[in-house]
């Protein structure tokens, strides 16, 4: 029996993400990233599922159980990535490893995670240790749309008595991700009175709309609240409008959509009655109504793992071990999978990744120095939380 983290190496790491981003993945197209995995964790000798997602490739699950009763454990990585946006130097399916970064599509986000996450998962099951604790391998397709692949993950009941998951998701130098904002999508449709648009009269449901658009972006961005522990606020952005068209007549239908990340602690409740009171103040003529979340999933709430716990302290500590770094607390800006694993499945979730940069963009790219500490830090903890034999 080895050490698994003498079975590391930055090589192994850097071929893997290479092999990864050369497999086209775009959300809902990830069915060759799903067979990819499949295969992967078979060959590794995990007991491996897969899980039939609507409209994308299957979200894939495996585990490595133990012949003792002890804690679950779970390493995730969705396996889908945004299109190819216009302004891509080099071909996006093709990575280019340059001046100490692998520039490809989802490099960061987050098949450079997902490499650092199969090649921890290599090295354990290499090594021979035996854990404690069973471990829980899986990757989730859809998780840039409506993460309905994490949905089938915690409706399968692979996750019954999970009690820790980590999630190698994009990260910044020095920081461990305990928490995120929820996002919640307000829809509003304003109701007006048709006539023809030669006579000055009718209720123009687009200009409600607009009067309303213009009277949400002018809210003070310390209504949206703000939490000083994390120094981070909420945010409100108007995401859509429509109605009307060319015909004659003055368009008596309008939507509106909102989108509005909240921190903990605050509900949707409550922004939607933000949402009411900034509507009767804008001086509308017509009438409306207001709905949220209209989705197939489960919206994404916020949350924040306890800084005490056994989880948050065992990650910083292996993360300040492999990085030097006085590791800071953070909650995520926006939403991934770990909300709704960490709220509708349960289970406490960190992020833990590597670092790297334009995320979602055209030319992303992944630090190849953050990827070795990101792996290693991930095998501490897995031997650390679920124990060795």
């Amino acid at each position: 029996m080895a050490d698994p983290l003498t079975l590391l190496n930055r090589e192994r790491i850097v071929e893997l993400v290479e092999e990864m981003v050369s497999i086209p993945s775009i959300t809902n197209k990830e069915g060759a990233m799903s067979d990819w995995t499949h295969e992967r964790l078979r060959e590794l000798g995990l007991e491996v599922r897969r899980l039939p997602v609507e409209e994308s490739g299957d979200t894939v699950v495996g585990w490595l159980d133990s012949p003792r009763k002890g804690p679950s454990m779970m390493l995730n990585f969705h396996m889908d990535t945004f299109d190819a946006f216009r302004g891509w130097v080099t071909d996006p399916f093709k990575p280019v490893v340059k001046d100490g970064r692998i520039y490809g599509l989802g490099a960061h986000d987050m098949k450079g995670g997902g490499a650092c996450l199969i090649a921890a998962v290599e090295a354990i099951v290499e090594s021979g240790v035996k854990l404690r604790g069973k471990l829980i391998v899986s990757s989730t397709s859809d998780e840039e749309n409506w993460s309905r692949g994490a949905h089938a993950l915690i409706k399968s009941g692979y996750l019954k008595d999970c009690e820790y998951c980590i999630v190698p998701e994009p990260s910044t130098s020095g920081t461990l991700t305990i928490g995120e904002r929820g996002r919640h999508v307000f829809h509003l449709t304003f109701h007006g009175e048709s006539v023809s648009a030669a006579y000055d009269k009718g209720v123009n449901a687009v200009v409600d709309a607009s009067k309303v658009a213009v009277a949400l972006t002018q809210l003070d961005k310390a209504e949206l609240g703000y939490n000083e522990d994390y120094e981070l606020g909420g945010s409100l952005c108007v995401i859509g409008l429509k109605g009307g068209g060319t015909m004659i007549y003055v368009p008596e239908i309008a939507e509106l959509w909102v989108d509005r990340h909240i921190l903990p602690g605050q509900t949707v409740d409550w922004a939607a009655e933000q949402i009411r009171a900034v509507v009767g103040k804008a001086g509308i003529d017509g009438t409306y109504e207001i709905t949220w979340d209209e989705r197939p999933t489960p919206a994404p709430l916020s949350f924040i793992v306890p800084k005490n716990s056994k989880l948050v302290k065992t990650v910083t500590r292996n993360l300040e071990l492999e990085t030097g770094w006085r590791v800071r607390h953070v909650l995520a800006r926006s939403v991934a999978d770990t909300n709704h694993f960490a709220v509708h499945g349960g289970v406490p979730t960190l992020i833990c990744g590597p670092t790297g940069g334009n995320t979602c963009e055209a030319n992303e790219w992944v630090d190849f120095d953050s990827l070795l500490p990101t792996s290693r830090t991930l095998v501490r903890s897995v031997t650390d939380l679920l124990g060795v034999m």
